[in-house]
C-alpha cells in the first residue's frame, strides 16, 4: 500500500441506491484525477436498526485499515446509524485520520451539507411570491423526520411571511415514497371532488418522487398540470426528465460535490490538523414546465421505456442466473470445489480483479485444507486476476491482508470492500475493484446475496457431512470416512503403479485407565493418541482413522516412484518418540502408551486393503504382547 497517506477510505451503506452511489462515483472520478487511491466499505443496507443481518454487514468496517488512510469519509445519513457512524470518526480520530462527514453533522469533523432549506425555500418562495398561489397543498416525507419536518417549518415559513394562514388539512405525509403519497394524493382529490376542501392552486412536495405521483394521480383524474393546480418537487430526481410536464425542482451539481470533496481531501492531507469547517454545497433550482414558467414540450419517453424495459429484462436474467448459480453450487459439501464451479458465475462479479477472504469461524467448518493455517488468519479462497480465475487456497494473516490486495490498489480503480455473512456470522469479506463508470451495484448485490446462501449451504452440508465420516470424539475420520477417503484417493492414482504404507495403532492400557481415573480421562488419553497421529500424517497422502474404542488405521497411499521411504520405515520409532515426549509434556497420572504393526507393499486395486489390514493387526498384537510382557517384567522386578 502506497506510502503517501493518498489513501480515501470511504464508508457507505446501500451505495446500490442512486442517492448515494452518484455522490461516491463523483468523488471517485475526481480522486482518479488527482492520483488517489479509494477504498469503499458498503454494506448494502441501511443500518436504522442493527436487526441480525445488519451485524453481518457492519462487520466489513472492521476491515478499514485506518493506519492506511490519509482521510476517512462516512456517509454519516446513508449509514443511519449514529452509533455505528460516531465509533468510525473516533476510531480515525485514535489513528490520527481526518474525517468528513456527508450529510449529517458530526462534531469534530469536515462536515460537506447540502443546503437543503435555501434551496427549497427558494422554490416554495417562487411558487408563492411569483406565480401568488395562495392555496397550497403540501406533501411532507414522514412525519417526525428531521428533513421532513424542515421543509414543513419553511413552507409555514414563508406562508407568515407572505401574510398566508398555514391550513393543516392541506397537509399530508407521502413518506417520500410513491405508494404512500399516491395513497395521501387520491384522499385529496376525495376531498375536493365531495366539495369538502376546495382544490389548491399548488401542490408543494418534499421530494421529487412524490411530486412526481402526484402529476400521475392528478393526470388520472382529469387535472391538468400547470393549468389548473402547479406541481413542485425537490431533489433532481433523473426520472423527472422522462416526465411530462418537466417537473420544477431543485437538484445538487454532482461534479461541484466532486471537486469540493477533493479540494477538502487536499487540505486534509497537506495538514491533517487543520480545525474542521462546515462546507455546503448549493441545490440548483430548475423552474420549467410543472409550474408554467417553461411551456411544455412534446416529449419523446420511448427511448427511456426502452431502457427501462432493457434493464427489466435484464434483471429478469440477473435473477435467473442467481438462483441457477445457487442450485448448481450447492450441489454436494465440499467448499473447495464450489469453489472451482464459481468460476462458471464469474461475469456476475462485474469487475477486472477480485479476491474473496474467508474467516476461520467459517472454513474450518468445511473441506478447505487449513491444517497448518494460523488461528485467526484468512484463506485467500477464490481471485481474478488479469481475467484468470483461479481457488488458491492461501493462508493471509489477519494483519497482512491489506499488503496481500496491494496489486489492486495498484490497478488505478477504487477498491470496493463487501461483507459476506448470513445475518449475523460472519463468512469473511470480497474485494473487487470498482468501475464507478458501468458498475450495476444492484445486480452485484443481487449476486453478492445469492453467494451468501451459498456459503451458508455448503457449510452446513460438510457439517452434515463430516459428521457422517468422522469420529465425534478425536475429529478423525470413523470408518466409513477411512473407506470413502481410500478409495477415492485410489481412484485419482487409478492409472499408476501404487504403493501403500499401513500402520494398526492400539492403545495400552485403556481399561486400566477407565477403571482408575474414570472414562472422562479415558477420553482424554484416546484423544491425546489421535493428535499424536494426526500430527505424523502431515501431507495429503495420509489417512488416518479411529476405527473404534482404542483402534486406530493409518495409510499413506503414494505413487509407486514416489515412495516415502523415510516415514515408511521410521513410521513405529518415532510414534514411541512422540508418545515419550507427550509424556514428559503432559505429566500425567498414568503414561500413555501404544502397540503399533506397519506394513508397507505395492497394490493394484482397493480390495487388497483387508488383506493387509489382517497383517497389520497381527503385527500389532505381536507388538501389544512384547509391551505387555515388558510391563510384567517391570511390576516383578519391583515388588522384589
Amino acid at each position: 500500500m502506497r506510502k503517501d497517506k493518498k489513501v480515501i477510505g470511504i464508508c457507505v451503506a446501500s451505495m446500490q441506491s442512486d442517492s448515494w452511489e452518484k455522490h461516491v462515483r463523483a468523488i471517485c472520478k475526481e480522486a482518479g484525477k488527482r492520483d488517489y487511491t479509494v477504498m469503499i466499505f458498503n454494506t448494502f443496507q441501511r443500518l436504522y436498526e442493527v436487526t441480525k443481518f445488519g451485524e453481518g454487514e457492519v462487520r466489513v468496517f472492521d476491515m478499514i485499515p485506518f493506519q492506511k488512510l490519509g482521510v476517512l469519509i462516512v456517509f454519516s445519513e446513508s449509514i443511519a446509524n449514529n452509533e455505528i457512524s460516531e465509533q468510525l470518526v473516533q476510531k480515525a480520530k485514535d489513528a490520527g485520520v481526518p474525517v468528513i462527514t456527508i450529510d449529517r453533522r458530526m462534531k469534530g469533523c469536515h462536515n460537506v451539507l447540502f443546503a437543503y432549506e435555501e434551496s427549497f425555500e427558494k422554490v416554495v418562495r417562487h411558487v408563492i411570491e411569483d406565480h401568488g398561489c395562495k392555496k397550497i397543498n403540501f406533501m411532507a416525507g414522514f412525519e417526525h423526520n428531521e428533513f421532513s419536518d424542515a421543509r414543513i417549518g419553511i413552507f409555514k415559513k414563508v406562508l407568515e411571511q407572505n401574510d398566508l394562514v398555514f391550513e393543516p388539512e392541506r397537509l399530508a405525509y407521502g413518506q417520500f415514497w410513491e405508494m404512500p403519497a399516491r395513497h395521501a394524493c387520491e384522499e385529496w382529490v376525495a376531498k375536493w371532488q365531495r366539495g369538502e376542501q376546495s382544490m389548491p392552486e399548488a401542490v408543494i412536495c418534499a421530494n421529487d418522487i412524490m411530486a412526481l405521483t402526484v402529476m400521475n394521480v392528478l393526470t388520472n383524474h382529469g387535472i391538468c398540470i400547470p393549468k389548473d393546480v402547479i406541481v413542485t418537487g425537490f431533489d433532481g430526481l433523473e426520472l423527472e426528465q422522462y416526465c411530462t410536464p418537466r417537473l420544477t425542482t431543485a437538484t445538487d451539481d454532482v461534479r461541484q460535490i466532486g471537486k469540493s470533496m477533493l479540494d477538502i481531501i487536499d487540505r486534509c492531507i497537506e495538514n491533517p490538523t487543520e480545525e474542521p469547517k462546515d462546507l455546503y454545497i448549493p441545490f440548483h433550482t430548475r423552474f420549467t414546465e410543472s409550474c408554467g414558467c417553461e411551456p411544455i414540450k412534446s416529449c419523446n419517453p420511448n427511448e427511456r421505456i426502452m431502457q427501462l424495459y432493457g434493464y427489466a429484462a435484464e434483471m429478469r436474467q440477473q435473477s435467473t442466473d442467481t438462483f441457477f448459480m445457487m442450485t448448481t453450487l450447492t450441489d454436494g459439501y465440499s467448499a473447495v470445489e464450489m469453489g472451482n464451479k464459481l468460476k462458471d458465475y464469474r461475469k456476475a462479479i462485474d469487475a477486472k480483479y477480485m479476491m474473496l477472504f474467508l474467516d476461520p469461524s467459517y472454513y474450518k467448518e468445511t473441506d478447505i485444507p487449513t491444517n497448518h493455517f494460523e488461528k485467526d488468519s484468512y484463506v485467500l479462497f477464490t481471485q481474478l486476476k488479469d481475467n484468470v480465475y483461479d481457488v488458491p487456497l492461501e493462508e493471509v494473516k489477519k494483519d497482512e491482508f491489506i499488503d496481500k490486495i496491494c496489486w489492486m490498489a495498484e490497478k488505478k480503480e477504487p477498491l470496493l470492500f463487501i461483507p459476506i455473512h448470513c445475518q449475523e456470522e460472519n463468512y469473511g469479506f470480497m474485494v473487487t475493484t470498482y468501475d464507478y463508470e458501468g458498475k450495476d451495484t444492484r445486480a452485484f448485490y443481487e449476486f453478492v446475496l445469492g453467494l451468501d446462501q451459498v456459503l451458508g449451504t455448503i457449510r452446513r452440508q460438510s457439517q452434515l457431512h463430516r459428521s457422517y465420516v468422522t469420529d465425534a470424539l478425536t475429529g478423525l475420520y470413523n470408518r466409513r470416512g477411512f473407506y470413502l477417503r481410500f478409495e477415492k484417493k485410489m481412484k485419482q492414482l487409478a492409472d499408476q503403479d501404487k504403493y501403500l504404507f499401513m500402520a494398526s495403532v492400539d492403545m495400552d492400557g485403556l481399561k486400566f485407565i477407565n477403571d482408575t481415573y474414570g472414562h472422562a480421562e479415558g477420553d482424554f488419553a484416546i484423544k491425546r493418541l489421535a493428535e499424536i497421529l494426526q500430527e505424523m500424517v502431515t501431507d495429503g497422502h495420509g489417512i488416518c482413522a479411529r476405527f473404534g474404542g482404542d483402534e486406530y488405521m493409518v495409510v499413506q497411499l503414494m505413487e509407486a516412484e514416489k515412495i516415502d521411504h523415510d516415514f515408511c520405515d521410521h513410521f513405529e520409532q518415532r510414534l514411541q518418540d512422540k508418545i515419550r515426549q507427550d509424556n514428559q509434556k503432559k505429566k500425567a497420572v498414568y503414561e500413555l502408551s501404544a502397540s503399533c504393526g506397519v506394513i508397507g507393499r505395492k497394490i493394484q486395486n482397493a480390495e487388497e486393503i483387508d488383506t493387509m489390514m489382517k497383517e497389520t493387526d497381527e503385527k500389532m498384537y505381536q507388538c501389544k504382547c512384547r509391551h505387555h510382557n515388558s510391563r510384567e517384567a517391570r511390576s516383578r522386578q519391583k515388588s522384589m
